[in-house]
């Protein structure tokens, strides 16, 4: 018998990503007996390796992702907005190198990695700001506190934090990764089950034995 374990792999360019870790952040004070690991990893990656595509990049789907995350965080009261350059930032920048500035982060102190990664959210997808060049990052790195944002700004660029992030995306592609979040179960029993989405809580609420996810507007209604 194993602890059973929540392996949740985020990338900050990820609108559900952001709402599925705003979901794991109020399960972990419910559900008890499971260990919950925040993993970033590379969502490029996962799409060249996997032969996904950006639901941005499709006529279709962009419509409906952007409709979609905006009833999704209503839902969870998240105050997501869709930035209306979107679509030109990802065309143009990555979040490789906000991927590894976390990783830096999350050597020194998780829960710090954790505000990072909430604040690079606040910034692209409710305040509509970049969060892909150094000027950005020193900026983030400001409002979390960190007192000397150049030298972690500095050591992300080193080689070891592209392996890491390498790393952890290849060990979700091993699970099948093919979008964000990309959530792997691991049970008491030792099985690993693979969900895509911030909408899969409730499927992996049953597994675990643990109770349903809601917004705390609804926790405690009788309906």
């Amino acid at each position: 018998m194993v602890k059973p374990r929540i392996d949740f792999y985020f990338d900050v360019v990820s609108p559900y990503s952001w709402i599925g870790f705003e979901i794991l952040q109020k399960l972990e004070h419910k559900w008890k007996d499971v260990s919950i690991s925040y993993i970033p990893f590379s969502l490029r990656q996962v799409m060249v390796t996997s032969g996904n595509r950006p639901p941005a990049m499709l006529p279709a789907r962009s419509i409906m992702l952007f409709r979609d995350v905006q009833r999704t965080s209503k839902f969870w009261d998240i105050p997501l907005n869709v930035p209306p350059k979107f679509k030109e930032w990802i065309m143009k920048f990555s979040t490789v190198g906000a991927m590894k500035l976390l990783l830096v982060l999350e050597e020194q102190d998780s829960e710090l990695m954790l505000r990072a990664a909430k604040e690079m959210w606040m910034r692209l997808w409710s305040r509509s700001e970049k969060i892909f060049e150094d000027q950005d990052y020193m900026e983030v790195l400001k409002v979390v506190g960190v007192k000397i944002p150049d030298e972690i700004i500095k050591k992300s660029k080193e080689e070891k934090y592209e392996k890491i992030l390498e790393e952890n995306t290849n060990k979700a592609l091993d699970t099948n990764a093919y979008g964000a979040p990309w959530i792997n179960v691991t049970t008491s029993d030792g099985e690993e089950h693979p969900f895509f989405g911030s909408d899969r809580f409730n499927l992996i609420a049953n597994l675990l034995g643990q109770p349903q996810p809601l917004p705390d507007k609804y926790s405690n209604s009788k309906l």
